[in-house]
């Protein structure tokens, strides 16, 4: 008998892994073989650790002036991060070896924090269920019940969501999630039986919590505390000694993680929004930090957040793929409120409604006068229900932010289960099927619901390759249905527009893809090459041929030079003057062709000529003054400012390029059908 409830516990966490490791991995290498990828192109904010690595290794807690862009803290004179420092020391050893990996690890560092939340997830749910059901063995259907509720805890939440963007704001919460599911495991560990290499692991884990985030580590200090205390009422019948030792072990994280803050921001939690660069530039901020105090937290919030992380319709289903997306609209204030930033986010209970049940019954069964092994659970819950309170009272509305919520949910997860296999395991068939069902469709609509928002994220993020691939995916699967999103036009695409439009510029000289985001609305898929041809016979004079005009704020121009003597050069113009490509010879038959082709992963054009080759890069977007990042035309062989004098005998025409492939896909696989079935 004890045989076969070993065979059934491995067998039902094998399967749990396997389900919940597929979701998780497919969605961190965004379905393909990308173990370096970053969470866009350019790889901004995947290296926020790395840098941090590297000042460590200088001894410095500052960064290179400009590191950390727009997310960057300039106190005193130096720059900082806001971001606890547990990532970034893991990289250490890397790069005290070699610093060729750089931008690159963000990949394997969630990787190796999702093998930590494997592990103590397994942990701690057979530790709840031997708490809860000592002495019985593990037969089927509690394996089958306990398998599928290990690949929802494993896949079917955020965190699975988080891996879609392999970079510094969502690699905070892929270790910060395992490490607080591990100090719940040690809490209860202690609790039930305390011993030095418990307490040990206990401080350790909340050691590197606190050092990660601070909400997180904060309320999980708190419940080691409260712990502490409780053994020291003597109501636990352990030595009170153990209580001391717990107050040292919650109280230690906390002072050292409110030394390196101060060390950093001169307070021991807090840090400066005034002086962080984005405040600087963006409007919004500037008008929320007045209007609330200098400060973006606070009670005045919880109204808009609890809407928007609660609301049962949080979620939208539409005909067409993904099938499931974001809300519709960005998440609102309410009650006068004044947020910071706030996009299009889903709700705890539109995408994880069976672990909000769990948990909601777990309370339910923890109150009252119960069994002891029932009020040594209250401690971890009552610490895992505090994770959250921070985004509460937060006026910054992001999806990831249900992160927060997700140790309470796994925690009470594990609770109902055990206690509703309890209760129905001897009970007839009809219930154990009820359980068994009600639990697999919670998680098979879970984990698909995270694969499918994460796989637009990853796609409306990175733009480029995966923007590319996420259009394409969306005709093959859903072909005519997408034609109601499609419109077309011969100007740039209207701001605003709803989410999952496409727009068709002029005969698929540009496509568009809408975020429905409240900034950067369009995003660019593809554009047509823009090609020149340009003859420069040997009797052409010196002078300036405009090619391209990028129409940003202020323009960025492509132009000819000629020198007069049968070579010529190209040149590209920004804000900052002139950029001139090394002179070539012009032979015979005299023609060179001049070509801008958009990289739109990365925000910037290549320019190119035959004969003379690779010319340069100029950037190819720009923001208003509300941050909005705007499409821009490319317009060819259009008047110059700067192109006098004009060389003479120079002659110029449009050259013919190939329109978009998915552009013509989007046309005929999609308008195409569409019109023939009218």
């Amino acid at each position: 008998m004890a045989d076969r409830s070993r065979l059934w516990r491995r067998l039902s966490s094998t399967v749990g892994v396997v389900v919940g490791s597929l979701a998780y991995v497919l969605t961190l290498l965004a379905w393909s073989w990308q173990p370096t990828r970053t969470g866009t192109e350019s790889r901004y904010a995947s290296d926020f650790f790395d840098v941090q690595a590297q000042a460590f290794l200088n001894g410095d807690i500052h960064l290179p002036p400009g590191s950390m862009g727009i997310e960057g803290f300039i106190h005193d004179g130096q720059e900082f991060q806001y971001f606890g420092p547990f990532p970034a020391l893991l990289r250490v050893p890397v790069f005290a070896v070699t610093d060729g990996l750089k931008g690159e690890l963000t990949v394997f560092s969630m990787l190796l924090a999702y093998v930590l939340m494997v592990v103590m997830t397994l942990r701690l749910f057979w530790l709840v269920r031997d708490l809860l059901r000592h002495g019985a063995p593990v037969g089927r259907f509690e394996a089958v019940v306990s398998g599928t509720f290990l690949a929802l805890a494993l896949g079917g939440t955020t965190l699975t969501f988080d891996a879609s963007l392999p970079w510094a704001f969502h690699e905070v919460y892929a270790w910060a999630v395992p490490l607080s599911i591990a100090a719940l495991y040690w809490l209860l560990r202690v609790l039930v039986q305390p011993t030095r290499p418990a307490a040990s692991w206990l401080f350790v884990t909340l050691l590197a919590l606190a050092l990660t985030r601070t909400t997180g580590g904060w309320a999980m200090c708190g419940g080691a505390v409260l712990a502490g205390l409780w053994m020291l009422t003597g109501r636990l019948h352990v030595s009170r000694r153990w209580g001391w030792v717990l107050l040292g072990v919650g109280l230690a994280p906390v002072l050292v993680a409110a030394a390196y803050n101060y060390a950093k921001f001169d307070h021991p939690y807090m840090f400066p929004l005034q002086e962080q660069v984005f405040t600087r530039i963006s409007p919004q901020r500037q008008l929320a930090l007045e209007v609330n105090g200098g400060s973006i937290t606070g009670l005045q919030f919880l109204p808009s957040t609890l809407v928007s992380y609660f609301d049962p319709l949080g979620i939208r289903f539409v005909d067409y793929f993904p099938f499931v997306t974001m809300p519709e609209h960005a998440a609102r204030a309410y009650a006068g409120a004044t947020l910071d930033q706030s996009y299009r986010s889903g709700s705890v209970t539109a995408f994880m409604p069976a672990l909000v049940l769990l948990t909601l019954a777990a309370m339910v069964l923890l109150l009252g006068r119960r069994s002891l092994e029932r009020r040594l659970l209250r401690v971890p819950m009552i610490a895992a229900l505090v994770v959250p309170a921070g985004v509460l009272n937060y006026g910054y509305i992001a999806f990831r932010y249900t992160s927060e919520f997700v140790p309470l949910l796994v925690l009470g997860g594990m609770v109902a289960t055990v206690v509703l296999v309890d209760r129905v395991v001897e009970r007839g068939p009809a219930l154990r099927a009820a359980l068994a069902g009600g639990l697999a469709t919670g998680t098979a609509y879970s984990v698909a619901a995270m694969l499918l928002v994460g796989f637009t994220a990853s796609a409306t993020t990175s733009a480029g390759p995966e923007l590319n691939r996420y259009v394409d995916t969306q005709i093959s699967v859903s072909g005519s249905r997408l034609a109601p999103l499609v419109d077309e036009g011969e100007g740039l695409p209207p701001v605003p527009a709803g989410p999952d439009r496409l727009y068709i510029q002029g005969d698929c000289d540009a496509l568009y893809y809408s975020t429905g985001a409240t900034a950067d609305h369009w995003m660019l898929v593809e554009r047509r090459q823009a090609i020149v041809r340009v003859e420069v016979p040997p009797r052409a004079t010196a002078g300036r041929v405009p090619i391209a005009d990028i129409e940003t704020d202020p323009d960025r121009e492509v132009l000819l030079e000629t020198s007069g003597d049968g070579r010529a050069r190209v040149l590209l113009r920004d804000e900052n003057g002139f950029f001139a490509a090394p002179w070539f010879d012009v032979l015979p038959p005299y023609r060179v062709n001049v070509g801008v082709t958009d990289l739109t992963g990365f925000g910037w054009v290549e320019v190119w000529s035959t004969p003379g080759g690779w010319a340069g890069y100029l950037r190819s977007t720009y923001r208003d003054d509300d941050l909005d990042n705007l499409p821009v035309d490319i317009t060819t062989l259009q008047p110059s400012r700067a192109a006098r004098p004009l060389a003479r005998h120079v002659l110029t025409e449009r050259g013919e390029s190939l329109p978009p492939r998915i552009c013509e896909r989007l046309r005929t696989e999609v308008l195409g059908e569409a019109e023939a079935a009218r």
